[in-house]
């Protein structure tokens, strides 16, 4: 007996493979310019490749997700508009009336959407990767307070290496030793790092609601980071 093919429970977006030409970049994308991030995008697709994440709508011919990712493959393939600079790319295909089109384009870009990272679980995993590779900037090492830690481990692994080049001993006594060191550095790190929480993060309902609130105290709306005994001396102490 052939058993009947279970239809999803949601529409799902298509994978196809078009032409650059078929892709229009949404006019009225909310996105900033940043050339940082094109340059962080261009290292990663040299170094990993091209991981998807495009968004493209067939009716409009707009994308709805991925235009600094578009940007960024047309800069290596070196392509200007022009049928022999044209290239092959993947992405989501998806049919959305204009309304949803636009919806989505503030979805896909939306930090309340994504979610907030775990501070606890950052701090255990930031020893181990490379912080820039994941698209991290100092920054955003500072707000979550785990920044001396990579500086820590980084600096520390260094010097364990230099010292132990000058070092005539068996390849895997310096190896195994080399090891052990770098686990000692790592758990100091992870131990100051839990020692410097310096900070404290406000939440909003909405931007509007974020930029009055820095607009009040005479911040720009748009910063990340205000210093804490500023704004100590711009309010009154409630004991």
């Amino acid at each position: 007996m052939t058993q009947k093919k279970q239809q999803p429970k949601y529409r799902q977006s298509e994978t196809v493979v078009i032409k650059r030409s078929q892709i229009n970049f949404a006019p009225y994308n909310p996105r900033k310019e940043d050339p940082e991030v094109i340059k962080k995008l261009k290292k990663n697709f040299k170094t990993v490749g091209y991981l998807g994440g495009i968004v493209w709508n067939r009716r409009s011919s707009y994308l709805v997700s991925g235009h600094k990712r578009v940007q960024t493959l047309d800069i290596i393939n070196g392509y200007d508009g022009t049928s022999e600079t044209d290239y092959e790319i993947k992405v989501e295909a998806v049919e959305l009336d204009d309304k949803t089109e636009r919806e989505q384009n503030i979805f896909m870009n939306s930090p309340s959407a994504m979610g907030e990272f775990d501070m606890e679980k950052m701090k255990i995993l930031v020893p181990e990767i490379d912080y820039k590779a994941a698209g991290l900037s100092e920054a955003d090492m500072n707000i979550y307070g785990i920044s001396v830690m990579q500086d820590e481990v980084s600096a520390g692994t260094q010097s364990i290496v230099d010292d132990f080049e000058e070092v005539q001993r068996p390849f895997e006594d310096r190896k195994a030793a080399v090891k052990e060191m770098k686990e000692q550095s790592r758990q100091q790190a992870e131990q100051k790092a839990e020692d410097i929480e310096s900070y404290v993060m406000l939440n909003f309902k909405s931007y509007r609601a974020k930029s009055s609130f820095m607009l009040r105290f005479g911040f720009a709306p748009d910063d990340k980071v205000i210093p804490g005994e500023m704004f100590a001396d711009m309010v009154e102490r409630v004991d």
